[in-house]
């Protein structure tokens, strides 16, 4: 039994000794003089020694810090061991690394110290590491430096909110636009300046869409109203949760206004008169016209004309504003009136009297002419209309005026009544006629690439056939719609501008009003064209139909657009212009009206809008079309503005045939 524990005993020793030799550390013995006695294998390794070189030699020699050895002795001698000492050895090559060492005593049978064991541990690539860490943690408070430095001093507001809607941090663009410094906005969710109802509706979007991108209102610590573009995107973590949300914020306030605002007069214009008649409950309207001032301009000139619009402002503002009225300029030579509030016939008499007569009272004078101005008014009182067609009515009552040579009209639903009874008819009989003989012709308008000046589109425009002529769809498209026989012209259209998109590999635009978008008939047969040909058809649709039939007139762009066809809003721009509608509707292009383009290349505040209406598209990614492109100079500025396609008599006029 004593025989086997013995060869146990030297078993187990010599597994220590391979151990020890094998021990990733350097491990080595000394005696009280510091003579090597024993090395392992790593101490060779790593301080690049045999172990005959270094066997009986000091370790003096390799550990070169005098001070820290002699401690270290001093602690074994008194102790019996040092632990945790750092120092330094040197390698054979002199390169010197970074160690720490335990060191512990052997004992004899007296007591005294017959070895001393050293353990060191080689440091090097912790502190490669350790260096690694601090240059990379150097690095990356240099590069949040300069983060912070941007995100505190770029002119964009921005601000951060977390998961649950508190703000956490804002720059000091976000402080000046709404006010509140970051002490008082911290821990505050944006409802301190925003609707609840807006608020859900953006926090909606993104979880729904990934982002937010639109306008808002928001009040300032003032108390100030602005109108500000936002984009909201979400940060999420490692696991995909939300983690917090970052808002942008572009104060559109001012650039809002202008677009408001006409440049010449400083009056409020068209755009704003749209939206304060939704605003006001049974307004009433006075369309203003200067009589013959094309001949005024004519005769004196542009420049003395814009003087003569300044100057009738002025008068008609300082008589407008002792009744509390608003004035609006709303066309070249043309102001309009908004009385929001109860006003009896005969006040009305009486105001409308005395605004006419104040005009024509004296002449203006311009650069030394006295001119005399004389004026028309049309006006319009709701009765069973609402306010989205005052205006026409108001035009109605405008023109009637004109006509009949009388000062002012007041519109009547009976105005002309039995005339236009009589014209309605007549329409209507040639309108059955042409459609039972197939008489509905297109006639093809090309759209210009502005980049490239080649044609790269045509709008099919439709026409009726009378013998040698051709009659324009201005005689005929209202009573159409009235007869209901707008959807038969709108199938023949569909089925002509198909096959000329085939025949010629051409795109065609086709237009589409919201009667179309809803009738059963006339989608079937959209549909059964877009499966069947291998056409290029672009849709056009007005701007100012479909917002009160928006679900049905996004269904059927989503379907079109899965037959590859594009959708155009057409006369953009007109009237109820609705950028949030716009963006949902995922347009390809937009047709500019008329009324802006056609004189962009003269009036400041038609160019204001279409530049605005150009970036606006350009990040949305829609393609922009110019309509009404008359001249020359209007072509220039059309391009310098950037906008993609252009349209117009002159570059080429609508024929019955392609020609590329």
């Amino acid at each position: 039994m004593k025989t086997n524990e013995k060869q146990f005993t030297h078993l187990d020793l010599d597994l220590v000794c391979k151990i020890i030799d094998r021990s990733p550390d350097i491990i080595f013995t000394i005696n009280v003089d510091g003579i090597i006695q024993y090395v392992n294998e790593s101490f060779c390794e790593i301080l690049g020694y045999s172990k005959d070189e270094v066997i009986g030699k000091n370790i003096r020699e390799i550990s070169i810090e005098e001070s820290i050895y002699n401690a270290c002795m001093i602690s074994v001698k008194e102790t019996g061991k040092c632990l945790d000492q750092e120092t330094h050895f040197r390698r054979k090559d002199g390169e010197i690394i970074h160690v720490v060492k335990n060191v512990n005593a052997l004992y004899d049978e007296n007591g005294n110290i017959s070895s001393i064991i050293v353990n060191a541990r080689d440091l090097t690539h912790i502190d490669n590491l350790n260096k690694e860490l601090f240059e990379a943690k150097e690095k990356l408070e240099s590069r949040l430096s300069i983060i912070e430095e941007v995100f505190l001093n770029i002119n964009e507001a921005v601000a951060i909110i977390d998961k649950n809607g508190f703000y956490i941090e804002q720059n000091k663009a976000h402080e000046k636009l709404l006010g509140y410094s970051q002490e008082e906005i911290k821990g505050k969710t944006p409802l301190i300046h925003m609707k609840k109802s807006d608020f859900d509706k953006i926090i909606k979007e993104v979880l729904e869409k990934g982002s937010f991108t639109g306008e808002v209102s928001v009040k300032t610590k003032s108390g100030d109203i602005k109108d500000i573009e936002l984009i909201v995107i979400p940060i999420r973590d490692r696991t995909g949760e939300i983690a917090y949300f970052i808002g942008i914020k572009k104060d559109m306030t001012e650039k809002k206004e202008r677009l408001y605002i006409d440049y010449l007069t400083g009056l409020p214009n068209r755009f704003k008169l749209t939206i304060d008649l939704d605003r006001v409950f049974n307004p009433k309207v006075i369309l203003i016209n200067i009589d013959s001032f094309k001949e005024i301009n004519d005769v004196y000139g542009f420049s003395i004309g814009d003087k003569i619009l300044i100057s009738v402002a002025n008068r008609i503002k300082n008589y407008t504003q002792k009744h509390n009225f608003q004035l609006y300029r709303i066309g070249g030579d043309e102001f309009a009136i908004i009385i929001d509030r109860f006003i009896s016939s005969s006040s009305l008499d009486i105001f409308v009297n005395g605004l006419i007569a104040y005009i024509q009272s004296k002449p203006f004078d311009i650069e030394g002419y006295e001119i005399n101005i004389d004026v028309t008014l049309g006006i319009a009182i709701p009765t069973e209309f609402n306010a989205r067609n005052i205006l026409e009515k108001a035009d109605m009552a405008l023109k009637y005026a004109k006509e009949n040579r009388k000062s002012f009209f007041i519109y009547t639903e009976n105005l002309e009544l039995q005339k236009k009874y009589e014209e309605n008819l007549k329409w209507v009989k040639i309108l059955k006629n042409a459609i039972k003989q197939n008489r509905i012709a297109l006639f093809y308008q090309p759209i210009f690439n502005n980049n490239t000046g080649k044609i790269e589109k045509f709008e099919a425009l439709v026409r009726i056939k009378e013998g040698e002529k051709f009659i324009s769809p201005f005689y005929f498209l209202d009573i159409a719609k009235k007869a209901k026989l707008y959807p038969h012209i709108t199938l023949e259209v569909v089925k002509q501008a198909f096959q000329t998109s085939r025949d010629y590999n051409v795109e065609v635009s086709i237009n589409l009003s919201i009667k179309d978008i809803l009738n059963d008939v006339v989608v079937l047969e959209i549909f059964n064209q877009l499966k069947n040909n291998s056409a290029n058809i672009t849709f056009e649709l007005l701007e100012s139909e479909g917002i009160q039939n928006f679900d049905e007139v996004l269904e059927f762009i989503k379907q079109v657009k899965t037959y590859g066809a594009k959708i155009a809003i057409d006369d953009f721009g007109s009237g109820y212009s609705n950028f949030e509608y716009l963006l949902k509707l995922k347009v390809d292009y937009l047709k500019i009206d008329s009324s802006l383009i056609k004189n962009v290349h003269t009036d400041k505040e038609s160019r204001i809008i279409v530049e605005t209406i150009t970036d606006f598209s350009k990040k949305l990614d829609i393609k922009t079309i110019a309509e009404f492109v008359h001249c020359e100079e209007v072509f220039k500025v059309v391009k310098e503005i950037g906008i993609d396609y252009s349209q117009g008599f002159y570059l080429g006029e609508p024929k019955p045939e392609i020609t590329i």
